[in-house]
């Protein structure tokens, strides 16, 4: 195994633990980190919901994590495939190839017509 293989690993078993225990410190305080943009405007953004959409992934209440956020409950593991790629590729010195950053650029453009019409039609 490759060193930047072993630190891609290392990276992702990282974010699974720092997830893992955010999940357990919110499921035991009720207590979790408030999203900037809708506490300055009332309105949710884009990600809001996100993190009590794997809290519902977790229990297995599949209607309630889509409730919780549409967009990313079908995209996350899109995302997640995006985020594990572009780690392989930077720790191995690569560049991304163009169709990745045309899928990030479609997918932030995605997001963010989402939030919009989340914002004008009460969808949250």
């Amino acid at each position: 195994m490759t060193t930047e293989v072993r630190k891609t690993i290392r990276d992702i078993a990282i974010i699974i633990i720092v997830g893992f225990l955010y999940y357990l410190f919110y499921r035991f305080t009720g207590l979790g980190i408030p999203c900037a943009f809708h506490e300055i405007t009332g309105l949710p953004c884009p990600s809001c919901g996100i993190s009590h959409m794997f809290i519902h992934l977790a229990a297995l209440d599949f209607k309630s994590a889509f409730n919780d956020n549409q967009f990313l409950f079908f995209t996350w593991p899109l995302v997640a495939a995006e985020i594990i790629f572009i780690i392989f590729r930077l720790e191995s010195g690569k560049d991304l190839p163009r169709a990745n950053v045309a899928a990030i650029i479609t997918f932030a453009v995605l997001l963010t017509v989402f939030g919009v019409m989340r914002i004008l039609f009460s969808w949250y």
